[in-house]
């Protein structure tokens, strides 16, 4: 009766952890799919290696080349990873689309015991605010650039985020809030309103000042002053420097363990119709940690697996916690079951 009421308490414990978990991630749709910028058709072999590198750099969470080295070292050549690739036309560049091989990739992965990570990935909210001297202080929105410093972070944010598989984001503010915060400037922070519509992971407060002719003031998550005519540069030297270390430490959290392979069984509820079945299967095995799963049992709208993961299963049940396609209801890890509810 004791070691039933422990294993009890246990298993209480690890679920309030779970469930209690206020971190907050999306998932990475695109994941296996890079887009790399290509200047012309003659130079499609070099866009495939830089986009074989970026596809290992989000994988594996680390920005430094030892990883690539590593496989291609072992004989391996980086087309042998690609599923198919073509060249695609956005926002009037050109860019080569290339699709990676899941299975393979975490295969290789496998076989080098390099960690990787999952689909779920954070979410950072910055919270920009600017002070240029010459326009009304005005938080940095995605919608919206009056400088030209606006726009380098933008491009900033949006390139580390393609290239890590992070989600780097602008709050945006709708009409009716921007109104409240321009009639009552004094009594709305709206950097508080901004983080009250935002879930996120982590918040990043930037304050930018010019506080004379050629003087700049930065304050909050960045500190520093400068004077001269090149604060763009500067600024945005600080801020990558700044933001690569924190995209470092944020995604070092949920590394699978891809030389361990686990067990598991798991079940996923609320499956009405085979629309149903598919997207949710495609869910399932598009996750990076799924190294096989086969169907054990289908009654009523429940659907049973039986499943082999790489890495723990306390690192697979902490992936899923943060999904938006699923939400789990319950979890024992002493057997290795999990019980989901599928999301439309």
């Amino acid at each position: 009766m004791m070691v039933e009421s422990l294993r009890f308490i246990k298993h209480s414990i690890f679920c309030f952890i779970i469930f209690s978990n206020t971190s907050f991630g999306k998932d990475f749709d695109e994941l296996f799919i890079i887009y790399e910028p290509i200047e012309s058709t003659s130079k499609i072999e070099q866009s495939i290696n830089n986009s074989f590198n970026t596809m290992i750099y989000r994988l594996s969470g680390n920005p430094s080349p030892s990883n690539i080295w590593k496989i291609i070292n072992a004989g391996n050549s980086r087309k042998d990873f690609i599923s198919s690739y073509s060249v695609k036309n956005l926002d009037n560049n050109n860019y080569l689309q290339v699709q990676f091989d899941k299975d393979l990739l975490i295969k290789k992965f496998n076989e080098l015991s390099i960690p990787a990570l999952g689909n779920s990935r954070p979410v950072i909210l910055f919270l920009i605010n600017i002070d240029s001297g010459t326009e009304t202080p005005y938080l940095l929105r995605e919608s919206e650039s009056k400088l030209e410093l606006d726009s380098i972070v933008k491009s900033s944010l949006m390139n580390l985020s393609s290239s890590r598989g992070i989600f780097l984001e602008l709050p945006e503010l709708d009409l009716e809030d921007m109104n409240s915060v321009l009639k009552y400037p004094n009594l709305i922070n709206t950097n508080n309103l901004a983080k009250s519509q935002h879930d996120s992971t982590k918040v990043v407060e930037i304050n930018i000042a010019k506080i004379g002719l050629n003087e700049w003031s930065v304050y909050g998550d960045i500190n520093f002053e400068y004077q001269g005519n090149n604060f763009n540069e500067q600024f945005l030297t600080t801020f990558n420097s700044f933001l690569i270390e924190e995209i470092n430490k944020l995604l070092k959290i949920n590394l699978i363990d891809t030389s361990k392979e686990t067990s598991i069984s798991l079940s996923l509820a609320n499956i009405d119709d085979y629309d149903d079945y598919i997207s949710s299967r495609d869910f399932i095995e598009r996750m990076v940690a799924i190294k096989n799963i086969n169907i054990s049992t289908f009654e009523s709208n429940i659907i049973s697996y039986e499943a082999s993961i790489y890495g723990s299963f306390k690192t697979f049940v902490s992936g899923i916690n943060e999904s938006s396609f699923v939400r789990i209801t319950d979890v024992s890890f002493e057997n290795k079951t999990l019980k989901l509810d599928y999301l439309k």
